[in-house]
């Protein structure tokens, strides 16, 4: 008993049609709808516009080289048996593989690997677009946040060095205050900045202003000492003791007024809170004798 293969309904022979899919008894079947039906070439007319419109409503994305090169082998492989069969080549297929032809093709059915390719080609180009970009934008925020960081903390040192130089800039407009300038004795460890500081006092005044920068802060336990050397062959004399605030400055009042009188050196050395006067501790810095 055979069974009879079901008439396809004229429109599925109209898409077919358009889309160059039809067997020779499928064209003779449409030819005869069409005699019966004319109002069925305006459905043709229709499909070929719509068929001719969908290259427009894909992106234009250009893929890469390689990308580009593995598309077109996919395509002509997709294609290769359907070019077989409309050159009139008949190929044996293996014993295993079910023919085309038990199944009625249908529309748009070798289009189908092509532009599956086409549209996962596309997907992956975009999205290894997108993720360099990503990346790129995070560098360079992440550049701009480190910058910002590092401007931020420049101008907080700025600010502090003017509010702890305002004290000492009173004092210069005085025309009679003098300014000394005192540099690290030697280098300090783990290769930190020098210190540097400098001394504001008016000559024959007890009062003393320091404003120091990179000057190590100390514990309970010691004390940073400032020492006048009047002449070059004169010893140290003793001439007060400080810790600088967070600004990096001090203010204290000499002993003497001699500490004051055009000095020709300025030491300060590191001591403890009840050291002895009358001696000094390791040298810190020194101005120039």
């Amino acid at each position: 008993m055979t069974s009879s293969t079901p008439e396809p309904h004229p429109i599925d022979l109209a898409a077919g049609y358009v889309l160059d899919d039809l067997s020779p008894r499928e064209a003779a079947q449409l030819e005869r709808a069409l005699a019966e039906e004319p109002a069925l070439s305006r459905d043709i007319a229709a499909f070929e516009e719509a068929f001719s419109l969908m290259p427009y409503a894909l992106p234009m994305v250009e893929p890469g080289a390689g990308l580009k090169a593995k598309i077109l082998s996919a395509a002509d492989q997709s294609l290769d048996q359907p070019i077989a069969a409309r050159s009139g080549t008949q190929t044996t297929p293996p014993s295993n593989v079910v023919p085309m032809g038990v199944w009625p093709r249908r529309r748009g059915q070798r289009w189908m690997p092509v532009l599956s390719t086409a549209i996962a080609a596309v997907a992956v180009a975009a999205l290894g677009v997108s993720q360099v970009q990503l990346r790129q934008q995070s560098q360079r925020a992440i550049t701009l946040q480190q910058e910002v960081e590092s401007t931020t903390v420049e101008l907080v040192r700025l600010r502090d060095e003017l509010q702890a130089s305002q004290g000492a800039i009173a004092q210069l407009s005085q025309s009679e205050a003098q300014s000394y300038a005192l540099v690290g004795a030697m280098p300090n460890a783990n290769n930190a900045p020098v210190a540097k500081a400098r001394i504001f006092a008016k000559p024959g005044d007890r009062a003393v202003t320091l404003v120091a920068q990179d000057l190590p802060r100390l514990p309970e336990s010691q004390i940073y000492r400032l020492w006048a050397v009047a002449t070059p062959t004169a010893a140290p004399m003793y001439c007060g003791q400080f810790r600088q605030d967070d600004q990096g400055t001090a203010q204290w009042i000499a002993p003497s007024p001699v500490c004051t009188q055009n000095p020709a050196q300025l030491l300060i050395t590191l001591d403890g809170p009840t050291d002895p006067t009358t001696s000094a501790g390791p040298l810190v810095l020194k101005s120039a004798s």
